[in-house]
């Protein structure tokens, strides 16, 4: 007789359902990492981004940036006002955090005109949720320039 037995299809379904898993298992990895690097480099581009706007004197008004535990906020002016239409929010992947900000005071960075210094310098150190050893770390120098 030819065909298969039901243990012979219960095998292979067990087979494909492990390699199923770990498949899965390590795509989320990968998933992570990848949304760990993004943020990175995505906040050190919003950075360098209000640095360029401020000694472009774009609308005629310098640039910064506000950290939070969740998201990254573009804003114009002198002072991060939460309600100003002119803010430009960047959320962070929800698989990732920021664990710490030391900037030596505030959580706000802002660039001054026509040398692009900024008023706070530092480190933001980015997170993954699911595996605390994973961080990457911006470092914003005092002269304006991002790491």
């Amino acid at each position: 007789m030819k065909g298969f037995t039901i243990i012979e299809s219960l095998i292979g379904i067990a087979i494909i359902a492990i390699v199923a898993t770990m498949f899965v298992s390590v795509f989320g990895i990968f998933r992570q990492s990848s949304d760990l690097t993004e943020a990175h480099s995505t906040i050190i581009g919003i950075l360098q981004d209000a640095r360029s706007r401020t000694l472009a004197s774009e609308s005629n008004s310098i640039y910064g940036v506000h950290f939070e535990q969740t998201q990254t906020v573009l804003f114009r002016g002198g002072t991060y006002d939460s309600s100003a239409t002119s803010n430009e929010p960047y959320r962070l992947p929800t698989t990732v955090t920021i664990s710490a900000i030391s900037l030596g005071g505030p959580s706000d960075v802002v660039f001054t005109r026509l040398i692009g210094t900024t008023t706070a310098s530092g480190t933001i150190t980015l997170q993954s949720i699911a595996d605390s050893t994973a961080t990457r770390t911006v470092t914003i120098f005092s002269t304006g320039v991002v790491k």
